[in-house]
C-alpha cells in the first residue's frame, strides 16, 4: 500500500544505468552526483523524511532498444541504485559514502523495479520514488 510520498519521481536521464561489475564504482559515483544535483539543498529534508520510517521504493529503468543495455537484469541495475541511496555505497578499506537516504535495508518493506525499452540513447537512465510504507 502506498503511504505518504517522501520523494517523488526523481529522474536521472542521459546516461546508461550502471550494474554490478568492473565499472560499478564509477557508475555509483555518477548516479550519486546526478541525484545530489537533482535534489540540491533538499537532500537533508529527504533524509529526515525517510529516517526511521518503513519505506517502499518504485524504480523504472529506461534502456535503449536493441542494445546490450536492454539485456541487463533488474537485480544488477537495482543493486547499484540501492547502494547509492544507502549510508555507504561500498564497504571495506575503499568505502565510499552513499546518500544516506535509506539508513538500513531492513526499513524497506516493498520494492518495485521495472525496465522500459526506449528508442533514444539520450533518454536512458531511471526514475524513482520513495514512499512511506503503510500497513493498512
Amino acid at each position: 500500500m502506498k503511504g505518504d510520498i517522501l520523494l517523488q519521481n526523481v529522474q536521472v536521464r542521459g546516461f546508461i544505468p550502471a550494474t554490478i561489475g568492473k565499472n560499478a564504482k564509477e557508475g555509483k559515483k555518477k548516479i550519486k552526483i546526478a541525484i545530489e544535483k537533482k535534489l540540491g539543498k533538499n537532500i537533508d529534508s529527504v533524509r529526515k523524511r525517510c529516517e526511521g520510517k518503513p519505506l517502499w521504493i518504485s524504480v523504472t529503468f529506461y534502456l535503449k532498444k536493441d542494445s546490450a543495455h536492454a539485456k541487463k537484469d533488474l537485480d544488477s541495475l537495482s543493486n547499484v541504485l540501492l547502494a547509492v541511496l544507502s549510508k555507504e555505497m561500498s564497504s571495506g578499506k575503499d568505502a565510499e559514502p552513499g546518500l544516506d537516504i535509506i539508513k538500513d535495508d531492513s526499513t524497506v518493506y516493498r520494492i518495485i523495479f521495472e525496465k522500459k525499452v526506449i528508442d533514444s540513447e539520450s533518454d536512458e537512465g531511471f526514475t524513482f520514488s520513495i514512499y512511506e510504507w503503510s500497513y493498512s
